[in-house]
């Protein structure tokens, strides 16, 4: 058989399996229900008790929103959403059963009508097919690294401040100021375009999150205006500092701004116990990701960002650009 062949075997024998398996979800009569409060029911899938469901539910700051595949009487998996202040939902799927999770985002889009998102691990092959025969298409891919501070540092010692430019540390500028800027640099990253901040959200990630440390959330000011430049932001996570994000608007491009921003950042966190920091870059964000390679970040593995199309919402792209 010839290569063409045997990859058309392939195709087929999955489409057959998909058919199969969702010949037998039916047949056992898999019902997928909207969750009200049956948290009895819902726990196991959590691999927590009731009270400690109920618990972290109500600390989510969103209405709960969470639908049920029962099958003879016990939840077989879940999906719970979320909403990004970027507009976009997302679904965390839960339970074993994962063969319940195209029905499951079924039940979400015609109850929402519009494109919903999930995350996926490369390496979970399995979510990663089952979020595909869901109807998911990767939309974003990030990458995950582990990065030696020294080495990294070792490549920022020549970024300069511009001498028209001041850093300041997040805590002692106009918190206002800087959650119009903190939206504008995130429209301009890959995966968050379209990003409208929740004020509340913000000012408590600055004053509530533990995560947060001033002397390495930072603040690049055009002395000459008196206007914000650019940030950058190192999370102090238990488990060791997470790069954020580091930016600047368009009219400071091509200077030392960030690269000034970020050396500043990783030299606070540096003395935070740890040798290395985590982060999640895109490949499409060539200026950070290129300087990850360049200095042997270990890479931990891709992240997917996908996105299920409502189906009228299709239907009217097929339309718009002649097709179908």
């Amino acid at each position: 058989m010839s290569v063409t062949g045997d990859l058309a075997l392939v195709v087929l024998l999955r489409i057959a399996r998909q058919t199969i398996t969702s010949c037998l979800r039916v047949e056992r009569g898999v019902e997928i229900v909207r969750f009200t409060d049956q948290y009895e029911l819902a726990a196991d899938l959590y691999e927590m008790g009731a009270a400690e469901l109920r618990a972290r539910d109500g600390c989510q700051g969103q209405p709960v929103r969470r639908w049920m595949a029962i099958d003879g009487g016990k939840a077989a998996a879940a999906v719970s959403l979320w909403d990004r202040p970027d507009r976009r939902t997302f679904l965390y799927f839960a339970g074993p059963d994962r063969t319940a999770n195209p029905r499951l985002a079924d039940a979400v889009t015609e109850a929402l009508e519009r494109p919903v998102y999930a995350f996926a691990d490369s390496a979970d092959e399995e979510l990663v097919e089952a979020l595909q025969s869901a109807g998911f298409e990767t939309e974003h891919v990030a990458e995950r690294f582990r990065v030696r501070f020294d080495r990294v540092l070792a490549k920022l010692r020549r970024a300069w401040i511009p001498s028209e430019v001041s850093i300041r540390c997040a805590d002692t500028v106009d918190e206002d100021r800087l959650f119009d800027l903190d939206n504008a640099i995130r429209r301009q990253t890959p995966g968050t375009d379209g990003w409208e901040g929740d004020r509340e959200w913000f000012h408590q990630e600055l004053t509530e999150s533990p995560p947060f440390d001033p002397s390495a959330y930072l603040v690049a000011v055009d002395d000459r205006s008196g206007d914000y430049a650019g940030l950058v932001r190192m999370w102090r996570n238990p488990d060791g500092p997470r790069f954020g994000l580091v930016g600047v608007l368009p009219e400071y491009r091509n200077t030392t701004i960030a690269g000034a921003l970020l050396r500043q950042a990783l030299q606070a966190a540096s003395g935070w116990g740890h040798e290395s920091f985590t982060a999640e870059v895109s490949p499409a964000n060539r200026t950070i990701y290129d300087r990850l390679r360049s200095v042997g970040a270990a890479s931990m593995g891709e992240f997917h960002q996908m996105r299920r199309h409502h189906r009228s919402w299709a239907q009217e792209a097929r339309w718009s650009d002649g097709s179908g």
